[in-house]
């Protein structure tokens, strides 16, 4: 895993893609549902807090690993985005 930091859009998309509430994913994620309403509607002005990193860290694990989904970081060339990951056959 990258130090890139998911953002309060990537995380609504991914949850969209995969048909997640806020609750199933902080279920699954071991966080409180709170938290993650939080960051989804407060832009990264606390993006340095570590506590933040450390939740955002979580569930950025848990749909890569539990759900296949895949982030696209923003760049200089392509904007940000989620996509589900091709399983290997």
């Amino acid at each position: 895993m990258d130090d890139h930091s998911l953002t309060p859009s990537l995380l609504r998309a991914a949850r969209g893609l995969i048909g997640w509430s806020q609750t199933e994913l902080a279920q699954h994620a071991g966080v409180s549902r709170m938290v993650i309403a939080k960051i989804e509607t407060t832009m990264s002005s606390e993006r340095h807090d570590p506590r933040r990193k450390a939740v955002l860290k979580k569930l950025r694990k848990c749909l890569e690993e539990e759900c296949d989904i895949e982030f696209i970081f923003a760049s200089d060339r392509t904007g940000e985005g989620v996509r589900l990951r091709t399983k290997p056959r």
